[in-house]
């Protein structure tokens, strides 16, 4: 396998990333620890909707300025974020719960709305 094979292999075995987005008044970048899932390409995120339904600091922060940072071990990707329609929350949530096991789904993210994203990684 080769290093660039290798760094995009690396997306699929981590548990957590960083995703680094860009403060929508500030422009000044914000970093959080996030559960993902990869696929082909594409990062999946899920955040919480809250009580106002507009989402997490860091799903506001994406929705305005819509070029992100991912990290993982040690490497860094750049893509573009996008929130998805609420038909694919059901996907995103059995594949969040096939990476990190049921419960852990249920314990973190039952009972709460969430607004599924997707990261289309460059490159």
């Amino acid at each position: 396998m080769t290093e660039g094979e290798e760094r995009w292999e690396l997306l699929g075995r981590a548990s957590t990333l960083t995703l680094i987005t860009y403060g929508r008044r500030t422009g000044r970048p914000h970093r959080v620890q996030l559960w993902f899932v990869y696929r082909e390409g594409v990062v999946y995120l899920m955040a919480h909707a809250r009580a106002h339904g507009r989402g997490t600091d860091w799903y506001r922060n994406a929705r305005a300025h819509p070029t992100v940072t991912v990290e993982v071990g040690g490497h860094r990707w750049i893509g573009r974020a996008e929130p998805l329609p609420e038909a694919m929350l059901l996907a995103v949530t059995q594949w969040f719960a096939e990476k990190y096991g049921l419960a852990a789904v249920r314990a973190w993210y039952e009972g709460t709305p969430r607004l599924p994203m997707q990261v289309t990684l460059d490159r």
